[in-house]
């Protein structure tokens, strides 16, 4: 899932967290936001109201129930970045047809 490239996550006073890479490689700019839901991730990813946008996700694990072609808001993933604590390594839900970095 992961590359185990090094990630940064810079803000704009200075504050800088260090990660590891995940799903779609490059450097990105966008406002921060954050998602406090536990469920839902490939909704917000494909939600045109979240363009240029960089989310942080609050919710310790994502990707647990993979991805599916029915649950989409759009065509189009419209984050400019995506920052998950821990991105599950396993997605366990009968309807999913690949993993959240296969997105």
């Amino acid at each position: 899932m992961t590359d185990d490239k090094p990630a940064l996550l810079v803000l704009e006073d200075g504050r800088v967290f260090h990660g590891k890479s995940f799903g779609a490689p490059g450097e990105i700019f966008g406002e921060a936001v954050f998602c406090t839901a536990m469920t839902g991730y490939q909704e917000t990813l494909t939600d045109p109201s979240y363009h240029r946008q960089v989310v942080i996700q609050t919710a310790p694990q994502i990707g647990n129930t993979g991805i599916n072609d029915e649950d989409d808001e759009s065509s189009a993933i419209w984050v400019s970045g995506y920052v998950v604590r821990d991105p599950s390594r396993v997605r366990s839900n009968w309807r999913s047809t690949r993993s959240l970095d296969e997105r």
